[in-house]
């Protein structure tokens, strides 16, 4: 049976809703003090917080129980993809540049295309193609723009590489895992499993835990509830009917959603010509795999666990 248009428009809805607001992200981040690790760990805490009130009052965790030991492992999976996702890519900025790294970070949807069509055999079309290499290319214009004066090594090339192939595996697996579990339930396990990864990350390389100064504290709520919860928590929701290479091409979004906000609320950062180019080639890419690279037929949902 033909899903109805109304059905169809609610998880197209839920990625512009979770693009706008992941972009707010990195100026979040930019206005806080604290360490990455220290940001990561409170953020996905306080989003988890705010999430199980509402999973014990819905669904509870009846879902996860009926999993058994391989929906289990797919959520540990998806949890330190996450992990490794945010961890790797921080870590990445300490060793190459910033360009550099952003590329290459952002390279996932090109893996998850891949996956998706061989692997869940989720169809991908060549509007889809043609909009992840345009939109890929539009970030790269953008990485390019804020190049400065330093050089990159191989280590931290390799970082940033491996963080995108992370987040590549995680919207997999989410894709997966979402055929059958709620989305409150898999956010908040996955979410959890994560939270766990970087505290002990944070431990490991002595950050100071200990935070309470009112002003960081309300970024990361604000961080919790604007990208994770409006933003990554979104995604969740629309890989449940979306394909995966089609949420995870929508985060491209997030550098030209960011570069606006900061022109907003950043005064010093003001985006030049080519960051205005490569913004139009990452909407207009976007434009092709969102509007273009759809199949609105029927088509054969990726295996459920058993």
């Amino acid at each position: 049976m033909t899903r109805s248009a109304s059905e169809m428009s609610r998880p197209f809805a839920a990625i512009a809703v979770a693009m706008a607001a992941i972009s707010f992200a990195s100026i979040f981040i930019k206005w806080s003090d604290s360490a990455p690790f220290v940001i990561a760990t409170y953020r996905l805490a306080i989003t988890c917080a705010i999430l199980l009130p509402f999973v014990l009052m819905t669904t509870g965790f009846s879902e996860l129980r009926s999993w058994g030991p391989r929906g289990y492992a797919l959520i540990l999976l998806a949890g330190l993809a996450l992990a490794c996702h945010f961890g790797l890519w921080i870590v990445s900025l300490d060793y190459t540049l910033v360009s550099t790294s952003v590329i290459l970070v952002t390279s996932h949807p090109i893996f998850v295309a891949a996956a998706s069509h061989f692997v869940l055999k989720d169809k991908v079309t060549r509007f889809a193609v043609m909009g992840i290499v345009t939109a890929f290319v539009g970030v790269a214009v953008i990485s390019m723009a804020d190049y400065g004066q330093g050089g990159g090594t191989l280590y931290g090339d390799l970082l940033a590489f491996l963080g995108g192939l992370c987040a590549g595996l995680y919207f997999l697996i989410g894709r997966v895992a979402r055929q059958k579990v709620s989305v409150g339930a898999y956010s908040l396990s996955v979410y959890s499993t994560s939270c766990l990864v970087l505290l002990v990350s944070a431990v490991a390389v002595g950050d100071d835990l200990v935070v309470t100064e009112s002003r960081e504290l309300t970024l990361f709520l604000l961080l919790a509830l604007v990208p994770t919860i409006l933003g990554h928590t979104m995604f969740n929701f629309a890989l449940k009917k979306i394909p995966a290479h089609i949420v995870s091409t929508s985060l491209l979004g997030e550098p030209v959603g960011a570069s606006i906000l900061a022109y907003l609320l950043l005064p010093d950062e003001v985006p030049g010509l080519w960051i205005e180019v490569g913004g139009a080639l990452v909407i207009l890419g976007l434009y092709l795999v969102l509007a273009k690279g759809y199949v609105s037929e029927e088509h054969e949902a990726p295996a459920t666990p058993r």
